[in-house]
């Protein structure tokens, strides 16, 4: 679920490729329900052009920089295309793509995303309907659903590896793996990153180099760095005053303004309700708050009993350079010594992590 309300909200700007604008074309055919189609570039959020549809038929033509990738938006649907200087011809309501290489295998990525997504939809709609559900039934049938989102959406970031790993020798690859970067482990970043492929050099990999190097300064093996902050009385306190001293501990980064944090809260709580008591278990919370009242009445509200702290900096918190922080929740797994060994664990994965730590 984590990754699905972030990929909601998400929003990456790439930088604009630094070459020769080259023209392109596309023609396309639309549901009759559609009346305009929206144009972005390269994963921005900034509109660069509208075009009116007229009996299910648009044409769109303008220049931008080799390897642009311009997304056209229809509806609550898009569709992604490549302009590599061949002109492309496209079917919304069937993803089609017909045109160079490499906007014929997008548009089989895309083809195979979307029906995951059109699977997906209902369960997530369903879900909301039972946010509010606390009943055993409830509460059971809202963890079939978000077992089998998480399924999807992984089934999604494999889809994106395997065709990166498929199509070295093309661009394309770029687009989605800028998209879906925050959401690859860092084994996986890793690979992707460091790959010897023609797509690595596009300014939508950015994001995917700067993730992997910011899951770098959290992975497992390391030792964990020291935060100096302040408690919610407004007193100095150490991380090392919790971890490296005979106990696991969790260091969750958080904010009261975030709403997937007080979503994955709960389980926070009981895991720490689980294990705390007789097992030594800790957590720490490590607050991208900017407004004390709002930090302090979140914890109140959402049953944070384990130590808090914070510099009150929002993003500008100690935490986001240090360990590499670029969006919340996150958090680290460290061990009675002070190493690292899990980050960004969540739901169930915190429970079954802990699980075989201490055992029922």
């Amino acid at each position: 679920m984590r990754k699905l309300f972030s990929l909601l909200a998400f929003a990456f700007v790439a930088m604009s490729l630094h070459a020769q604008d080259v023209e392109y074309s596309i023609t396309g055919t639309a549901p009759d329900s559609v009346r305009q189609v929206f144009v972005y570039t390269n994963g921005n959020f900034r509109q660069a052009d509208t075009i009116m549809v007229e009996k299910g038929r648009f044409q769109i033509n303008g220049k931008a920089p080799l390897n642009t990738f311009l997304t056209l938006h229809y509806g609550d649907e898009s569709l992604v295309v490549m302009n590599d200087r061949t002109p492309v011809k496209v079917d919304m309501a069937s993803c089609d793509i017909t045109g160079s290489a490499e906007n014929v295998q997008l548009s089989l990525l895309q083809k195979s995303m979307k029906k995951k997504n059109e699977e997906m939809m209902p369960l997530v709609y369903e879900w909301k309907s039972l946010w509010e559900d606390q009943t055993p039934d409830g509460k059971a049938r809202k963890d079939v659903i978000e077992a089998r989102l998480n399924k999807l959406e992984n089934d999604k970031m494999e889809d994106v590896i395997e065709y990166a790993k498929a199509h070295k020798d093309m661009v394309s690859p770029a687009y989605f793996l800028g998209i879906y970067s925050m959401y690859f482990d860092y084994d996986q970043l890793k690979e992707l990153a460091e790959a010897k492929a023609a797509y690595t050099s596009h300014p939508m990999l950015r994001n995917l180099k700067e993730t992997y190097n910011a899951l770098g300064k959290r992975r497992s093996g390391l030792q964990f760095t020291d935060l100096t902050m302040q408690d919610m009385d407004g007193k100095t306190v150490r991380l090392s005053q919790w971890v490296g001293k005979g106990n696991y501990v969790l260091v969750d980064f958080w904010a009261s303004w975030c709403g997937p944090c007080r979503q994955e809260m709960p389980n926070v709580v009981a895991a720490y309700n689980k294990y705390h008591k007789g097992k030594g278990f800790e957590v720490v919370g490590v607050s991208f708050d900017n407004k004390a009242d709002s930090w302090k009445k979140a914890v109140s509200d959402l049953g944070m009993e384990w130590p808090q702290m914070s510099d009150l900096k929002g993003w500008e918190c100690a935490a986001h350079e240090v360990y590499g922080i670029n969006s919340i929740p996150s958090n680290i797994l460290v061990d009675p010594n002070g190493k690292i060994i899990a980050s960004d664990l969540r739901g169930e994965g915190l429970l079954s992590e802990l699980k075989k730590l201490y055992g029922e």
